[in-house]
């Protein structure tokens, strides 16, 4: 077994960890020093000792809500390596899912902030043994059972259960054991290469989700590394002053916050600037352009980073080119909650553009029912990573593993002859074209939002149409503000940014096979509604009389 541990279990793991870099700096929020991992595992054992005394112990529910913070971590990991089960619950839910899903999976012990509690806190929750206050180190609510002794822990015990609202808003309860996470946790840092007790990383991830803590915590802990988490939401200003702060070796974030980064700093760049725009009009001269651009980019990550690990969500094809032309290394991963999270990951060095690595260890890939043309199929995953199931919900669960343990992923894609896994969408979100033909929103939003003109961009059908919504660039809507002085400025405003989008339409038709083109670019004035992994949840946007193809099948299932 991998990390000289005896059974896969994240006691063992833990034990491993703080007797390998007892020493070395462990965990920080941006702006404050690191604790070293003897202080992370002291502390680690006071949230047991307390959880236990409050007669909570292994296989009991315990709720972590909250903002990415040391202490969020650390109790996470302190009530997992205890035997009982986290409930990891993204702080942006609403107050009433919040209290739903400390309802639904019969929480006994919840670790929280004093102004969240404030908010979902009700009298009406029943069978809470301990409220706790984890910033501050205090006591908001208890009701004590007899107090619990330790007791061993094993592979297929559960760990945790992560409630994901997934893009329709339905609920479901992923159950993850022992084993799914500590199988899952090794292969990212092996690939990468670069991860060791002397790194800095940055995480820009919610630890609430399976990205976060599993590849974002638990993985880096596994090499040494010291862990910064910002503390808050990572606006730009906030990102570039951490970055010259921290100086992290590793970055890792979701998809977003590069492509915000390429939309809001590097596209106006290009756009402004004659020489540029000529550059980059040509795929040699554009690879110049990127590598003279990078330069500055790689400058205010901080100067010393060897690796962005970017997942969670598809990544543009253009900034991942750029990326790539600016010299700053970057990995993608591939995966899903259901799967703990990781599914397929890379070296720095067998980065493929376009791909989202091949499978890790252990891990299977097959696709179903393959395109005689293209290769596309249906994504099927089999290994230790794949979860025991959805909680309390037998009928879900057989709806997407098979009895022989194939977890049917919901997304397309094919293999090449090197076994990596090239993804073109999610199945449920395919548009069927004239002639039948398949048609993938996705791929046509990644080609919008290369345009300084777009900030984000949804694809829909509406009766035979594809129709494209778009959220203008920040500069786009100052625009729009500035120009609209009066309700018949306002007109014209829409008009001109109107016209601007028809061009972008026009260009990126010209991109496409026939039965892809958009035949109309419609104005989003706000932001889309996204689910906690920043996905845009499709089904917000769909006519009222006709259902997102998620919500028929979640209605035919039920």
């Amino acid at each position: 077994m991998k990390f000289q541990l005896e059974a896969y279990t994240l006691d063992r793991f833990a034990d491993r960890v703080f007797t390998l870099y007892g020493d070395r700096p462990s965990l920080a929020s941006y702006g404050s020093e690191p604790c070293t991992y003897r202080e992370m595992q002291q502390r680690l054992v006071e949230r047991q000792e307390l959880l236990l005394s409050r007669g909570i112990g292994r296989g009991d529910k315990v709720a972590i809500v909250g903002t990415s913070t040391p202490e969020w971590a650390i109790a996470y990991l302190a009530v997992m390596t205890l035997g009982a089960v986290a409930v990891p619950i993204m702080e942006e839910f609403p107050a009433e899912d919040i209290r739903g899903i400390l309802d639904r999976a019969r929480v006994q012990g919840v670790f929280t902030t004093d102004h969240l509690w404030n908010t979902f806190g009700d009298d009406h929750l029943t069978g809470l043994r301990l409220v706790y206050e984890m910033q501050q180190d205090r006591v908001l609510r208890e009701d004590p059972a007899e107090p619990r002794s330790r007791e061993p822990v094993h592979e297929e015990d559960l760990a945790e259960i992560l409630f994901t609202s997934g893009t329709t808003g339905f609920s479901k309860g992923v159950m993850l054991t022992h084993r799914n996470l500590v199988s899952n946790l090794f292969e990212g840092p092996d690939l990468v290469g670069c991860i060791h007790d002397h790194s800095r990383t940055l995480s820009l991830l919610p630890l609430a989700h399976a990205y976060g803590s599993t590849s974002g915590f638990l993985s880096i802990i596994y090499n040494g590394s010291a862990l910064y988490f910002l503390g808050k939401k990572p606006t730009p200003k906030l990102l570039m002053s951490a970055l010259a702060e921290i100086q992290p070796t590793i970055l890792g974030g979701v998809p977003l916050i590069f492509e915000k980064l390429y939309a809001r700093k590097i596209a106006p760049l290009i756009a402004r600037k004659p020489l540029f725009r000529w550059l980059a009009a040509g795929p040699r001269r554009k690879k110049f352009l990127y590598t003279l651009i990078g330069a500055r980019v790689r400058k205010s990550f901080g100067g010393k980073i060897e690796c962005a690990i970017i997942g969670g969500a598809p990544l543009s094809r253009e900034v991942e080119l750029f990326l790539r032309a600016a010299r700053i290394p970057t990995v993608l991963g591939y995966g899903m909650t259901e799967a703990s999270p990781l599914i397929t990951f890379s070296s720095r060095e067998g980065v493929k553009i376009g791909s989202v690595g091949h499978p890790v260890t252990d891990v299977e890939i097959k696709i179903v029912d393959p395109d005689p043309a293209s290769g596309v199929g249906d994504v099927w995953v089999r290994g230790p990573n794949v979860m025991k199931g959805y909680y309390e919900d037998p009928a879900e669960t057989a709806a997407v593993l098979t009895p022989d343990g194939w977890l049917k992923t919901g997304d397309k894609g094919y293999l090449d002859e090197d076994s990596y896994l090239y993804l073109k969408g999610r199945s449920k979100n395919v548009i069927i074209g004239p002639s039948g033909e398949n048609i993938y929103p996705e791929v046509i939003e990644g080609l919008l939002v290369q345009y300084v003109e777009v900030d984000e961009a949804l694809v829909l059908e509406r009766e035979g149409r594809l129709v494209a919504l778009v959220y203008p660039s920040p500069d786009l809507l100052e625009e729009m503000n500035r120009r609209s002085g009066g309700q018949q400025n306002a007109g014209k405003a829409r008009t001109h940014i109107g016209e601007r989008l028809e061009a972008v339409r026009r260009e990126v038709n010209g991109r496409l096979p026939g039965y892809s083109h958009i035949s109309a670019v419609e104005l989003q004035e706000t932001e889309f509604v996204k689910t906690v992994s920043n996905k845009i949840k499709r089904a917000v946007y769909y006519p009222q009389d006709q259902e997102h193809p998620q919500d028929q099948e979640h209605r035919r299932d039920r």
